[in-house]
């Protein structure tokens, strides 16, 4: 393969009409943006960091809301051959500081949100660093409309970019209670979007809504990327709250004719009568995934939108494109099935010494594909048992039937998804330890309605007046994301249950009547 890089994507436009620059690119709250103004904009900036002195392999992070200038930025740091570090919004000072000191990240470009966040971290952070405000509020900060400014006179020329360089750190905390950053190339990018236009027939008239945050791979690299490669439009919505009128006034708006939806947010498009209310005719495909959707929710899906396919896929940080997927008739057929592999990849289920599993027979699932991430970024331990053989593996639990339909039957990691994000135990069982009054705290995974799944922390104290609950929140709250703070709590005297060989007992932890 020759020299080609995500920037490449969205300049030469190869799959897409090539004469009508003019067309729309994306939509963002009341601005249209053709594909001539997305790409001059993001050719200046990329000239205005250059000359700011942004080097090829810089690395910069992300660390704003839903908007335009996310997805410039996504495309500039290509065109100069640099690697993107985005941030999750919702993550605290310490959390921030810690990502940035990990990716070796000398460039940050903020939100005036974050101008105090950041203000406060600053001492943690390398002297190297070169901070890009939005605004004039933040200081020591180069203004992100004059480093744009400071490019329009001139043009500097794409980097050369192999497919195997490194553009994306996408970080995915670990079950050591430490984010890792899974590295992921430009071929890895391109791959998924490529497999997306051809998985889901996408041409140059789909209109996508895309609702996840763009510091996902689904909010970007899965979804954005294909669609601009196709030459389609974008309809992107700002970050914040969510209703399901909302969902669907865009929908009749905009002529959407692709979605992903994550399960929280389907239940609250399913609420009321937002749908019958609304011309939905345009809508072709809704895509969910970060959980199981329940069968209920997709009967009523089919039923009320009977002209819109429904696929339920299944995909991981370290291979954000989807893994397997299921369609809404399958989801009854095939109750609690995850479905087929994609045409994007192999996927197997492997016993304990890494042959296959006959049909029915749990194992680790595994899998192969172009898009597979290249490794944890200094973590030769964590990438030598996850990438074994070109094979990753997923620490997901699984079965096949003879049919070839996954089933996914567990976790071999510690994690809870909940409303469709990944929250590691350990990372918050560190939070409370460090605690003076704890002795030892266990979080587990229990049931809830809105989210399918919330964190149920159990503390152990020598004295219950010695903290309260509340106390122990406010900890979390100052040191973590909200979503990771858990919504229930036990503080008690008695031990955690443990092993004979010291492991502690999660599953006795969780209540009889949440237990699955």
């Amino acid at each position: 393969m020759g020299l080609y890089g995500l920037a490449d994507s969205l300049y030469r436009n190869r799959l897409a009409r090539q004469a009508d620059v003019d067309r729309t690119a994306l939509v963002f709250e009341d601005r249209r943006i053709s594909y001539g103004e997305l790409e001059a904009r993001v050719r200046r900036l990329a000239t205005g960091l250059a000359n700011a002195g942004f080097k090829p392999e810089d690395r910069c992070a992300i660390l704003l809301y839903n908007r335009p200038e996310y997805v410039e930025l996504y495309y500039a740091i290509a065109h100069l051959g640099g690697v993107a570090v985005p941030l999750n919004y919702y993550l605290k000072g310490p959390e921030i500081a810690y990502a940035l000191e990990d990716s070796g990240t000398t460039w940050l470009v903020h939100e005036p949100a974050f101008d105090a966040v950041v203000d406060s971290i600053a001492d943690e952070l390398s002297p190297d660093m070169r901070r890009i405000s939005l605004t004039d509020a933040a200081t020591d900060a180069l203004r992100y409309e004059e480093v744009v400014a400071d490019g329009a006179a001139g043009d500097i020329p794409v980097a050369p970019t192999a497919p195997e360089d490194l553009f994306l750190l996408q970080y995915t905390s670990g079950t050591t209670g430490l984010p890792k950053a899974a590295m992921h190339s430009h071929g890895n990018i391109l791959f998924n979007a490529l497999t997306q236009v051809a998985e889901f027939a996408m041409t140059e008239d789909d209109v996508h809504l895309v609702l996840p945050a763009l510091c996902w791979g689904a909010g970007f690299h899965d979804y954005t990327v294909a669609t601009w490669w196709r030459g389609g439009t974008v309809v992107l919505r700002p970050s914040g709250g969510f209703s399901g009128e909302e969902f669907c006034g865009k929908v009749e708006q905009h002529g959407i004719s692709i979605v992903l939806l994550v399960p929280s947010v389907l239940r609250l498009v399913l609420e009321g009568d937002s749908i019958e209310r609304h011309d939905m005719s345009s809508l072709r495909l809704i895509l969910c995934g970060g959980e199981h959707v329940p069968i209920e929710a997709i009967e009523d899906l089919q039923r009320r939108l009977p002209n819109a396919q429904f696929l339920q896929g299944y995909g991981l940080s370290e291979f954000p494109t989807i893994m397997t997927y299921l369609d809404g008739e399958h989801a009854i057929t095939k109750r609690g099935s995850a479905g087929r592999a994609s045409m994007s990849a192999t996927v197997r289920v492997v016993d304990e010494h890494g042959a296959d599993t006959p049909p029915g027979e749990p194992g680790q699932i595994i899998c192969r594909s172009p898009a597979v991430t290249h490794g944890y970024l200094g973590r030769e331990d964590a990438t030598g048992t996850t990438l074994v053989d070109g094979w990753l593996h997923t620490g997901d639990r699984g079965w096949v039937d003879e049919d070839g339909f996954l089933y996914i039957a567990g976790r071999v990691k510690d994690m809870i998804i909940s409303g469709g994000l990944n929250v590691y135990p350990a990372e918050i069982e560190r939070v409370l330890g460090a605690h003076p009054a704890v002795k030892e705290a266990a979080v587990v995974g229990v049931p809830h309605e809105r989210y399918s799944e919330v964190g149920r922390a159990i503390v152990v104290v020598d004295d219950l007046d010695a903290v309260d609950q509340d106390e122990l929140e406010a900890l979390c709250r100052e040191r973590l994301a909200n979503f990771k703070v858990p919504r229930e709590w036990e503080i008690r005297v008695e031990p955690l249950p443990r092993t004979t060989s010291g492991k502690v007992q999660k599953f006795l932890l969780v209540p009889a009547h949440d237990r699955r």
